[in-house]
């Protein structure tokens, strides 16, 4: 009889015994065949620097490794055109004007209706017309397919403008300054607005000058002659992140060494 009331214990504790049933998750529906099928997936660009580390996030595979036809791909397509690689999805494409000029970058957002979530898309332009309508060049807006339209300078999709000369100024940074700028901005110094981006606690544009670092090195840069700078020009931020750089100040995502 004690022999039974001893394995009553071991029976109970059986019970508790973590199962080892796991969760299939359910096929998610396919997008509305009378959208773009476009790149969603949040990236982040990685950085060809055999010292400098590496971003926090690790990077996905890169899009343009991706085998798929060209035609296949907003991304590719629009790169081909300008020769821009940033290894990004439509989604994560920077917003860095707002007087777009011919080979420029459109940034459309639209709405799903049947995954309920929204895609992304860029288009190349070809030609502004004389009403400021933009007529572009663009694949994978039909699915797989190389197309051209005219999208309305009103077009509530526009999310806002790329240049491609304007990034060229962040390519010539160190990987660690391009680094530093993404986990500020993205890239961005403008909003979907078309206003300078602008930070939680006050930060300006693509560096994210907080007020008072613009003014001591404005101040700085007074001292040594050098000109002053516009804090909501992207070029004269780019300016004042390499000056502010030598000067050792601090951005968030900097490593505490310094180059």
């Amino acid at each position: 009889m004690n022999f039974i009331w001893f394995l009553i214990p071991l029976t109970l504790m059986a019970g508790l015994a973590k199962s080892e049933a796991t969760y299939t998750a359910p096929n998610l529906p396919a997008n509305a065949p009378d959208l773009p099928i476009l790149e969603q997936t949040i990236d982040i660009p990685s950085f060809d620097s055999n010292s400098q580390p590496t971003p926090k996030i690790t990077p996905n595979k890169p899009i343009t490794e991706k085998s798929e036809p060209i035609e296949c791909s907003c991304v590719l397509y629009a790169e081909n055109i300008t020769g821009v690689k940033l290894k990004l999805d439509a989604i994560d494409y920077p917003i860095n004007t707002i007087e777009p000029k011919v080979g420029d970058l459109i940034k459309l957002q639209y709405y799903n209706a049947t995954t309920t979530k929204f895609t992304y898309h860029l288009s190349v332009i070809k030609e502004i017309t004389e009403e400021g309508d933009y007529s572009v060049k663009e694949a994978n807006f039909e699915k797989c397919k190389e197309g051209e339209r005219v999208i309305p300078k009103n077009d509530e999709h526009i999310l806002g403008f790329f240049n491609p000369a304007r990034q060229k100024l962040i390519d010539e940074l160190t990987p660690i300054q391009r680094e530093t700028l993404w986990n500020e901005s993205g890239w961005s110094h403008y909003d979907t607005k078309g206003a300078v981006l602008r930070g939680k606690d006050g930060e300006w544009g693509v560096a994210q000058f907080m007020p008072t670092s613009w003014k001591w090195l404005s101040q700085l840069r007074r001292s040594e002659d050098l000109s002053m700078l516009d804090k909501m020009s992207f070029e004269h931020q780019i300016i004042m992140f390499k000056y502010g750089w030598s000067k050792n100040v601090k951005w968030y995502g900097r490593p505490t060494s310094s180059e």
